[in-house]
């Protein structure tokens, strides 16, 4: 397994209370069992808010996933899995790329830089 960190901004205060109103519920297409991230290898996903309208994603993986191609991949395995894609990111959307981030994703990937596991396992550090 290996984990990745990302990170977006909301585009305002009626846009984060939006997004966290829809993640209440979100649809089986893209989290059920056998929805598009099951598919495309994760395991594990979490999103954190904390102000002012930034959005930090962990996401725990298959050693396969690869989040260029396979979050761009998603989108293609159900019409519903483009449809959330395009609420979240299109004009009107309620996500705006972080500064600086000119990636394929419009979530910008975070490297980390630290690493505490008390239960032996290794990290893997590498620069990504």
């Amino acid at each position: 397994m290996k984990n990745h960190a990302f990170t977006i901004r909301l585009k305002d205060e009626a846009a984060a209370e939006k997004y966290i109103a829809l993640h209440r519920e979100v649809w089986p297409e893209i989290v059920g069992p056998g929805g598009a991230l099951d598919t495309i290898g994760v395991r594990k996903l979490q999103i954190f808010h904390i102000d002012p309208l930034t959005l930090f994603m962990y996401v725990e993986a298959e050693d396969h996933f690869e989040p260029v191609r396979d979050f761009l991949r998603a989108n293609d395995l159900h019409p519903k899995v483009q449809e959330w894609d395009d609420m979240m990111h299109t004009d009107g959307g309620l996500l705006e790329r972080h500064p600086g981030n000119d990636g394929k994703l419009n979530w910008a990937p975070m490297r980390r830089i630290h690493h505490v596991d008390f239960t032996g396992t290794l990290p893997d550090l590498e620069d990504k």
